[in-house]
This record gives structure tokens, C-alpha cells and sequence, in this order.
């Protein structure tokens, strides 16, 4: 589904990632946990074009992407819920959805309409004439799923979406991210929520200082107590 190669990216002279290799299975949820400042978001955002990726190779459904802008990568297949959700505050629910819509690139079918959307998120339905600046922090990070889903990806790449909300929310999600897993589309999640990654992964990696330093289960993870003190401080 996804493979990076030894990738290498640089925000000015600053070089963040340093070699980062891994896979993403097509139906599969990965999983990369790391501190602040480890890379993370620098790996997501290189991934799907934001970045430039100055070294190696990044591959998605048998295409290099490494050196394609943004948005030919998203019509690819690839869905982003971005950091911090980034919702257009002046546009209803329901607009929010729909910009977004289109079909599936490969098949042309639309799994993902609002009204399979509305079946997983309730609230959005009874609130769908209200902006987004209307909806608490919890509601605006299920709108920013489903505006994603709403691209019909193959490939759900999702930034820190626990960050900023109430333990009770960060079980919705855990929720909607196992439901996501049941229906075979291939998640990469970035977190610093050690108890959502657990609860949602197939595999976890950990970064640290822009390099994979440590991959393996779940099962394997929670048993780790010297990986998880070392570089997650837990």
C-alpha cells in the first residue's frame, strides 16, 4: 500500500527525517508514536506531498510519489486529517463534507457519501447547518474524519487526532478508528497517546530524532517497559 525508503527531509537546513523506512498493509492500522519534535508530522507531511522529501524513495499503490505535489497524491487515493483539524470555520457541517466528496479514483464508485458519514457520526447529522466554528473540539475532529472519508481514500493518514480532547472523546475515536479497521482501509496514525495506539493498532513504530528506533506489535509494545520508558517516558 505505502513504502518508504530511506527517506530524507529537511525543513531549511535543519535535516528532520534521517532514513526513515516502513511499511503501511493495505488494510491494516499503523500506528507512530514518539515524543514532541521526533519527526512525526515531518513524516506525514512528506508523505502526502507537503514537504519535499530531498532523499529516497516513497511509494504508494505502485507509484513513486516522492516528487509529486500534494494534490495529484490525494487524488491518488490518500485522505489527510490534518493537525489541529483545520475545519473551514465559515462553512456549515454539511459544506464541509461535500467540497470534499468525490468519488473513489480507481473505481469511480462513492463508498464514502453523507449518508454512510451521517451512520457513523451521528451528531454531524443533527448538526449539519451549523458552522464549523459551532462545534466543540470532539465534534470538529469527527467532522475532520469525515471529510476525509469523504474523498473515498485507500489511504487515511491522520495527524494527532487525540490531541487537545477529553479522555471521553479520545474513546469516541478509538472507537471510529477500530470501526475504520473492520471495513479494510489501510490507517497511518501519528500519536502521542500510548493507550489509543494500543487499543488500534495492527503494528506500532516509535520515532525518535527523525529515525525508526523501534517496530513491532501492540502486544509486544505493552510489554516493553524499557522501550516505553526510553522513548515514550511511560
Amino acid at each position: 500500500m505505502l513504502e518508504l525508503e530511506d527517506v530524507h527531509t529537511y525543513y531549511g537546513t535543519s535535516h528532520i527525517l534521517q532514513g526513515v523506512s516502513f511499511r503501511v498493509p493495505a488494510g491494516k492500522s499503523t500506528v507512530l508514536l514518539g515524543r514532541n519534535g521526533a519527526g512525526k508530522t515531518t513524516t506525514i507531511h512528506t508523505i502526502c506531498g507537503l514537504l519535499r522529501c530531498r532523499q529516497g524513495r516513497i511509494r504508494f499503490l505502485d507509484t513513486d510519489i516522492q516528487n509529486l505535489p500534494a494534490h495529484r497524491i490525494s487524488q491518488l487515493g490518500m485522505g489527510l486529517v490534518p493537525q489541529g483539524r483545520r475545519i473551514f470555520p465559515s462553512l456549515t457541517i454539511r459544506e464541509n463534507l461535500t467540497m470534499s466528496a468525490r468519488p473513489n479514483p480507481f473505481t469511480g464508485t462513492k463508498d464514502w457519501d453523507l449518508e454512510r458519514v451521517y451512520e457513523l457520526f451521528p451528531i454531524l447529522k443533527e448538526r449539519e447547518k451549523n458552522q464549523g466554528t459551532q462545534l466543540s473540539g470532539g465534534q470538529q475532529q469527527m467532522l475532520a474524519i469525515a471529510r476525509a472519508l469523504m474523498t473515498n481514500p485507500h489511504l487515511l493518514l491522520m495527524d494527532e487526532p487525540s490531541e487537545g480532547l477529553a479522555p471521553v472523546v479520545i474513546d469516541q475515536i478509538g472507537d471510529i478508528l477500530e470501526h475504520l479497521k473492520q471495513t479494510g482501509l489501510a490507517i497511518l496514525v501519528v500519536e502521542q497517546n500510548l493507550d489509543l495506539a494500543l487499543r488500534t493498532a495492527d503494528e506500532i513504530m516509535i520515532m525518535n530524532k527523525g529515525n525508526i528506533v523501534w517496530q513491532g506489535t501492540p502486544e509486544q509494545l505493552a510489554t516493553s517497559d524499557d522501550v516505553r520508558h526510553k522513548y515514550l517516558g511511560v
